[in-house]
Parts: C-alpha cells; sequence; structure tokens
C-alpha cells in the first residue's frame, strides 16, 4: 500500500492553524508572534505525521552529485568523440556518470547550457573548447571543479589540458618545406576571433614558411566567419576543405601542397583533388591534424599530426576527479596551484604528402 504524502496542509488541520501559520512556525520565521502554545501544537502535530521541513529543504537544495556535464561546440567532427571516450573511460571508473551537451557553436545555446549548469550543480564540468563566456565559466569554477581542454593559454585561472597549435601548425610547415615545397596554401573553416586554435595553427604555418624566405608564396582560405554559426550540417568540416579547395585550384595554379587546419578538412581537400583529377601526392600533396583513425585506414593514408586526443579526455577527467575528492574532503589545494599539462605534439608521416615534381 502507498503511503499518502503528508503536506503542511495535513498539518495545519490537525494542528487547528493556517498554513502560513505552518510555514513560518517550521521554518523558524516568525513574522509575527505565536504563542508558546500554538507553537509546541504544530511541532506536534508535525512530529505525529511524519512531515519534516528538513527534507524539504534537503529536495530542494539537491546537486546532482555523481555527475560530469560536458559541453562541446559541435559532434560533427570525430575529435570530440575521441575526447568523450578518453573523458567517460576514466569517469566510469570512478562511478561518475557524463552528460553531454552540444552547443553548434551557438553563443545562446551554450550561455544557456552554462546558466543550467551553474543551477544543476554536477560535480564537476569539462568544457573541450575556448570558452566564448570565460567571466560565466570562471563564476562556475567558484562552486565547482572545472578543467578545460583547449589552446595553451586559452585561459586564466583554470585547470588547463593544453596543446600549442602554433607550433603544430610550424610542424605541418617545416614538414612541407623539408620535402621541397614552395608554394602551398592553408585550409581552414572559420577564422573568428574565439577560434584561437584555428588561428594559432595558421600562424605558425605562416611563421615556418616566412622564415625560410617563401612568406609571398604561402596561401590562407577560409569560410566567412558568419559560416561558423550557420554552417553546421553533419559535413560541414569536409565540405569546407572540398569547396575551398576547388575555389583555390581556380585561384591560385601552381600550388604543390595544401593543409587542412583538421584532419575533416584535409578529408574534404583531398576528395575535391581526386575528383578533379589530380594524382596525391605527386602533384599535390595533403596534410591534416587530429591523426583521426581512419586516416590511417587503407585508401586514405593521410598525413597529419597526432597530439593524443583520447589521453587528453583521459588526464582531463583525472585532473577533475582529483579536485573533485579534494573538495569532498574540504582540503584545500596550494594557494594559487593551477594544473596546466600540454601535450607536444607529433608527425605522423603517411602517404598523402611526398616530394614535388619539380624538386
Amino acid at each position: 500500500m502507498n503511503r499518502k504524502k503528508v503536506t503542511s496542509t495535513d498539518v495545519a488541520k490537525k494542528a487547528g492553524v493556517s498554513q502560513s501559520a505552518v510555514s513560518m512556525i517550521l521554518n523558524k520565521k516568525y513574522n509575527v508572534s505565536f504563542s508558546r502554545e500554538t507553537i509546541q501544537r504544530v511541532e506536534k502535530a508535525a512530529e505525529e505525521l511524519g512531515y519534516s521541513m528538513d527534507k524539504k529543504k534537503e529536495k530542494q537544495g539537491v546537486r546532482m552529485r555523481g555527475t560530469i556535464f560536458v559541453v562541446c561546440p559541435n559532434f560533427t567532427n570525430p575529435y570530440y568523440f575521441s575526447l568523450i571516450q578518453g573523458i567517460e573511460k576514466t569517469a566510469q571508473k570512478s562511478k561518475y556518470d557524463v552528460f553531454l551537451c552540444n552547443t553548434r557553436r551557438d553563443y545562446q545555446t551554450e550561455e544557456k547550457y552554462l546558466k543550467k549548469i551553474e543551477k544543476l550543480n554536477p560535480s564537476g564540468l569539462i568544457y573541450t573548447f575556448s570558452p566564448t563566456f570565460p567571466e560565466l565559466l570562471m563564476q562556475i569554477a567558484q562552486k565547482i571543479p572545472v578543467v578545460l581542454i583547449g589552446e595553451k593559454n586559452g585561459a586564466q585561472g583554470l585547470d588547463t589540458v593544453e596543446l600549442n597549435s602554433e607550433k603544430t601548425g610550424r610542424m605541418v610547415a617545416e614538414h612541407l618545406l623539408e620535402l621541397g615545397h614552395r608554394k602551398a596554401a592553408f585550409l581552414s573553416t572559420s577564422l573568428t576571433p574565439r577560434q584561437s586554435a584555428r588561428r594559432a595553427r595558421i600562424r605558425g604555418f605562416c611563421q615556418a614558411f616566412e622564415k625560410a624566405g617563401y612568406g609571398d608564396t604561402v596561401y590562407v582560405r577560409s569560410l566567412p566567419e558568419e559560416m561558423d554559426v550557420l554552417f553546421q550540417e553533419v559535413d560541414m568540416e569536409y565540405r569546407a576543405g572540398y569547396e575551398l579547395a576547388l575555389t583555390t585550384l581556380r585561384e591560385i595554379p601552381g600550388l604543390t601542397a595544401m593543409a587542412g587546419t583538421n584532419d575533416m578538412v584535409a578529408l574534404g581537400i583531398r576528395d575535391a583533388l581526386l575528383a578533379e583529377h589530380y594524382k596525391i601526392p605527386e602533384d599535390i600533396s595533403v596534410i591534416g591534424c587530429d591523426n583521426l583513425l581512419i586516416e590511417g585506414m587503407k585508401g586514405i593514408d593521410l598525413t597529419t599530426v597526432e597530439h593524443y586526443t583520447p589521453k587528453k579526455g583521459e588526464d582531463a577527467c583525472e585532473i577533475l576527479l582529483e579536485n573533485i575528492s579534494s573538495r569532498q574532503k574540504r582540503e584545500s589545494r596550494e594557494r594559487g596551484m593551477i594544473y596546466h599539462l600540454e601535450y607536444e605534439p607529433r608527425l605522423v608521416v603517411r602517404g598523402s604528402t611526398g616530394y614535388p615534381r619539380s624538386f
């Protein structure tokens, strides 16, 4: 048999007082004077009926213990699934559940998620990209542990698992230069101010060509800034590489190499070149960044840069769990202590890059 839920109305009837009086007395809020007899009558009625304001307060103040929220900008790039895989693997070992939030690179959606997360008060939060609202994220970090997976020096005052994307771009350029490429293009999705990693990769790429004396023969092509939000189909990054490659081939004859800001863009470049009957790498070399699983498969064989994506997810979650444990034990970190874990990128040379014909 189901037991009837006891309400403040039941207490009021049994004690013979108003419901508002019951609420004030049990909450110890005496906005008006109550006789000692009335107070005792209400407290006795509540006790006999099994009604407890403490339980109500506990319910209202409940937090999502044992839950970690992960905020991503999109799920169209397998890079983020690799991160999530590492996070979930580590979280599940410690019996934590993982909730995923996809902002779709929409500012309002990102802000809405942050405000909801702050209210829900989970055990922790992992952010997988440069936040559009760093002040709000810092505000949340005062209440719950937060770890950012992102660009080196992308945020101050937060635990961060970092990649130096400028070094990554430079590594891509140096590989092409060593092979003898002198006229190359770097193709990217939108370069909005918040896309610090993309801009850093391009900066490193161009600086390497300039240092080698070929700054005038390196070309950057990207989608318009507004496409960062609007262009969110499943194949968005692949299509960006494909369309930009076709446009670049028409505008800049004589290119011997094309680099994509990530592997999905590079795959689009590859297929556009093949559709136009170019041979890879004999006519044009192609290189990406991320080392997704499919890049090493037969027939794709894409040269890329490894930066240990699943491991970054694992380490970010380990740092978060350590912080959660410290707060639960009411232990405080040494003053000013912030984690900055940086990964060293590694070039993975495959069959999509080679010497140019004229070399």
